[in-house]
């Protein structure tokens, strides 16, 4: 049975990029984690991620996230390697920072015995330049007009009641309702 394998870690980038890791296949998915950070030197990077078991056509499968959402299902903490790459057929993916959805592929080229006196995770070969991990836009925010209804001008809901709730212009004459804007600093 094999102990170790080598994974090509495949940067979703628009130039080549990739690290071939060295690791114990029992060894927990947070050491990969740990490990693909540190071989693309994002190490201060500290973003949600998640590992998914992965097929031919790079379809996501089960879901290894960073935190375990109950004792009950599974996380990096408490599932293995060998969760998401059993074999050397086997393909994964790993995700970090949702908002940029950096993804990258996971695929065994190589799986054999532990050598001794050599310390595991170890990173055998670095390819391409890696991108600052803030570099990329977070998907969707690139939008100017995202905000376009909330910061509009014309609050119209449609609704006469929740219009004439929402009317700035419109003067409160509740009493001792006061905006706290029409007072002066007093410090």
């Amino acid at each position: 049975m094999h102990d170790v394998v080598k994974i090509r870690v495949i940067l979703d980038a628009e130039e080549d990029v990739f690290r071939d890791i060295e690791i114990e296949l029992d060894a927990p998915l947070m050491h990969l984690h740990l490990a693909t950070l540190d071989a693309f030197n994002w190490e201060n990077a500290q973003e949600m991620a998640s590992f998914y078991q992965s097929n031919e056509s790079w379809d996501k499968g089960t879901e290894y996230p960073l935190m375990a959402m109950g004792p009950e299902f599974p996380s990096m903490e408490n599932a293995t390697v060998r969760n998401i790459l059993p074999e050397q057929s086997s393909r994964g993916l790993y995700v970090y920072d949702y908002l940029r959805m950096w993804c990258f592929y996971l695929e065994p080229i190589a799986m054999g015995l532990r050598e001794e006196g050599v310390g595991y995770p170890r990173l055998m070969m670095e390819f391409g330049t890696t991108p600052d991990p803030l570099s990329r836009e977070p998907d969707g925010l690139d939008d100017a007009a995202l905000f376009d209804d909330v910061f509009a001008d014309d609050k119209s809901t449609g609704d006469p009641e929740i219009d004439a709730y929402l009317d700035d212009d419109k003067e409160d004459d509740a009493p001792g309702m006061e905006n706290i804007d029409d007072h002066l600093d007093l410090f």
